[in-house]
């Protein structure tokens, strides 16, 4: 058996083991992202099994299930793990594997079929396996990997409480004795309700879990990457236990336009202060003494092939550095068109589809997740490049081209559209009516879920793709919109059979966060209220026959693989890669304004590994800092495309062959003082210590402060035109509460502390005021100094009594 010893797992003999694998996420849990199938409302695990029993009767459903696990899992998969120098998989298990749905609490014909297979084959192979309990009965989230989305019963159900206790006894009765079974993982990110109702929850199946095993080790998942609400788990009784974190730095909306290399640079290597990312919970962790699962995580996706391959080898080097054993997600990841790209979730895919035709389906694709901050032509889009349109068949054929763009809820949209064009490459005919947009001539609005502000004719400064040319269509979040929207435009297009095309454009995301912009090219009319979808190479379940279906599964057997290039090259290799090496980051950076533009100069780096520098630029202290300047020779710049009376920030990074610095200290122009009254977006401070900022739900979305600690700040810059006494309403959210903050003005406390009344979570936000103050006319220095700690801040307003 493995235990804990400390920070460390060890084994029988006290020898400590480094745990490096993966999850086999979308086998006992559909996914239906990871196999690039679904639509229609079948959306899940829960919507497929519903739909297949609808048509073809229960039975007949559990065998093609049961087709579909024995095929998306097969010896040849365990060949492939070990040859990525793997000794661990975490196994993600829905509770109808083990429980029959339709007899509660009473153990499946072939309940252990797959968990002891799973056992044997990793036994074969040197390897341990984590039982994950990934979608408990009621669901312990509302998401689709849960087995079932939209659902989050299990924190009000006694009943699914209970169901979960039995399926707990079930599998520790079971494998209590089995040393290949690393350790239980009682509820995967059990995030549907409070942070103290998780530990109530997790608490509560332990003492199930001990009453039958008391060897194996049992994780304690954190809540939203906090682990503060178990306190410490030895002071409850807990023994023989590890934490577990899903950290997923740089994906779901988080440091908006930043590279991959940066996020992940940032995160393994502290940031420029050495004190945050994975040294914050090496920190805390080692305060407790107890071990760590990383056991989820994705390094490697939308960097490209050989970079991905280098950062995903250095996150697992760093979290082994630590002792802590890490699982990423995930294992496989496969589409109908195949291919690795610039990087899949999965280390394993399918071989590139050559049998699909071009002329249909999804022609060009960039999100958030895959390249926050793009600004690039279709044929360099991150998650989906265009490629040449070869159209089958002979004669004229109508088809839709399609834009379309969305976000999540509590996000905001905004990209921007020019130069679309689709070209004969034989006649160089062009078909696309309007692709230079000035007007909504020749397209026509779709509308799928909520509404978008469309705007045909934006010349926004800033907001226009490099290569666009006047006018571009921009597509926002219009105000008042909550929730999860979705649509675009389209128009008819007639190409002919035979002959090739090729698709060109440009656009740019201007710091969205949750977002997509996706084009497609269908035979098929798009319909309001319906998503479009791509379904070439892909089983409609609400029409196919039984035989299709069957098809499908089956080929996830025997289809060719592609393995993760970067990854297999750097994953098993004894030799690590030199990515985040780092140079030391620029000093004495000082910034001249003059009239031929903004003159930077900065010191010489004395580190020969130094070949250039890159300069960077944001109109906000804290903002996404775009790229101005590359691989700069000598240490001055002179920035000659700053737009007059606009305050801007800038950094200046050196660069080596494989790596670039962590950012100098900020310079700025003449930071511009805003007149009050104004509303002040808590992001928009001048100067700051100690605090982060994150994507914020709170209407009109953006970005919130948090991460506040006693004595760090936030900062403003303001004028008063005539004295007088001052309120401030501020937007605020906290799970626990909080002693808040006071005000300072010009170095001189204002305002006492403002307590920070809970609000029932991070991001549920609520508008207080505070007492009045005094400020005379001229300019001032606003200060929010935080007094206790757990608050966030989305805008205050400055309102004059």
């Amino acid at each position: 058996m493995l235990k804990t010893d400390g920070t460390k797992w060890v084994d029988a003999d006290g020898k400590q083991v480094l745990l490096k694998g993966t999850n086999l996420g979308n086998w006992l849990v559909q996914e239906f992202w990871m196999m690039d199938q679904g639509g229609n409302g079948v959306t899940d695990q829960c919507t497929l099994e519903a739909r297949l029993t609808e048509r073809f009767g229960y039975e007949e459903k559990e065998r093609l299930i049961k087709l579909f696990r024995d095929s998306w899992m097969t010896e040849r998969d365990w060949d492939q793990l070990k040859v990525f120098g793997f000794n661990v998989v975490r196994l993600p298990i829905l509770w109808s594997v083990i429980e029959d749905e339709r007899k509660p609490k009473t153990l499946r014909a072939d309940a252990w079929k797959y968990l002891d297979w799973s056992i044997a084959e990793a036994r074969k192979r040197g390897m341990y396996v984590i039982l994950d309990l990934h979608g408990a009965p009621g669901g312990q989230t509302p998401n689709d990997h849960t087995g079932c989305a939209g659902q989050n019963k299990y924190w009000t159900d006694a009943n699914a409480q209970e169901r979960t206790r039995w399926l707990w006894q079930q599998i520790a009765t079971r494998y209590k004795d089995e040393p290949v079974v690393a350790a239980y993982d009682p509820l995967n990110e059990p995030w549907g309700s409070t942070a103290d109702a998780m530990v109530t929850r997790i608490e509560d199946l332990y003492k199930t879990i001990r009453a039958i095993d008391s060897r194996h080790i049992v994780l304690l998942p954190s809540h939203y990457g906090s682990i503060d609400a178990y306190g410490d788990p030895a002071a409850k009784g807990f023994t023989n236990v590890a934490f577990e974190l899903h950290p997923y730095p740089g994906l779901f909306g988080d440091r908006p336009g930043d590279t991959p290399y940066m996020v992940h640079r940032d995160w393994l290597l502290c940031g420029p202060t050495g004190a945050t990312g994975v040294c914050a919970y090496n920190k805390q962790l080692s305060g407790l003494k107890i071990p760590l699962l990383m056991g989820e995580f994705q390094p490697w996706q939308g960097a490209g092939v050989e970079l991905g391959g280098q950062i995903g080898r250095a996150t697992y080097d760093t979290y082994a550095s630590y002792g802590w054993a890490s699982t990423s997600w995930s294992y496989k990841v496969v589409s109908a068109a195949g291919g690795t790209g610039n990087g899949t979730w999965g280390m394993v895919t399918n071989a590139v589809n050559t049998s699909l035709d071009a002329g249909v389906g999804l022609v060009a694709k960039a999100s958030t997740w895959d390249c926050a901050g793009w600004n690039a032509s279709f044929a360099n889009a991150c998650a989906k490049k265009a490629a040449t349109i070869r159209v089958g068949g002979t004669g004229p054929k109508t088809y839709y081209f399609i834009i379309k763009t969305g976000a999540l809820a509590g996000s905001d949209p905004d990209v921007s559209f020019d130069r679309i064009s689709i070209v004969d490459t034989g006649s160089s005919a062009e078909v696309i009516t309007n692709g230079d947009f000035g007007s909504n001539a020749g397209w026509t609005t779709l509308a799928i879920d909520g509404s978008l502000s469309l705007d045909f004719s934006n010349r926004t400064a800033g907001k226009t793709p490099a290569g666009s040319s006047g006018a571009v269509l921009r597509v926002t979040r219009p105000a008042g919109v909550s929730g999860g929207i979705n649509g675009g435009v389209y128009q008819a297009i007639t190409l002919q059979g035979g002959r090739t095309y090729t698709l060109s454009g440009v656009f740019k995301d201007n710091g969205s966060a949750s977002t997509w912009a996706e084009m497609y090219l269908l035979d098929k009319p798009p319909v309001a209220g319906k998503d479009v979808i791509d379904m070439n190479g892909k089983v409609d379940f609400t029409t196919a026959t039984v035989a299709e279906i069957e098809t499908l599964f089956k080929s996830y057997a025997t289809q060719p693989y592609e393995a993760h290039p970067g990854l297999v090259k750097w994953m098993a290799g004894t030799t690590a890669p030199e990515v985040f090496k780092l140079p030391a980051r620029p000093a004495g950076l000082k910034l001249t304004e003059g009239a031929g533009g903004n003159v930077l100069a900065w010191d010489a780096s004395t580190d020969a590994r130094v070949a250039g520098y890159n300069v960077y630029r944001s109109t906000s202290v804290a903002g996404s800092y775009a790229k101005v300047a590359d691989k700069v020779a000598t240490p001055t710049y002179t920035d000659t495309t700053a737009a007059a009376g606009t305050t801007y920030y800038y950094a200046v990074t050196a660069l080596t062959a494989a790596d670039e610095s962590f950012h100098s200290d900020v310079a700025s122009t003449s930071i511009k003082y805003v007149p009050v009254p104004a509303t002040l977006q808590a992001e928009d401070f001048t100067a700051m210590s100690g605090v982060q900022t994150e994507t914020c739900s709170d209407t009109g979305g953006g970005r919130n402060v948090g991460h506040f600690e006693a004595d760090d700040y936030v900062e403003y810059k303001i004028s008063v035109a005539t004295a007088g006494n001052f309120t401030i309403d501020y937007r605020v959210a906290t799970a626990s509460g909080s002693t808040g903050f006071e005000v300072w003005v010009d170095g001189v406390k204002a305002v006492g502390a403002m307590p920070v009344p809970g609000t029932g979570g991070w991001q549920t936000w609520s508008t207080q005021t505070s007492v009045p103050f005094a400020m005379t006319a001229g300019e001032h220095t606003l200060r929010l100094k935080s007094v206790g700690k757990e608050w966030n801040l989305n805008w205050l307003k400055v309102n004059a009594r």
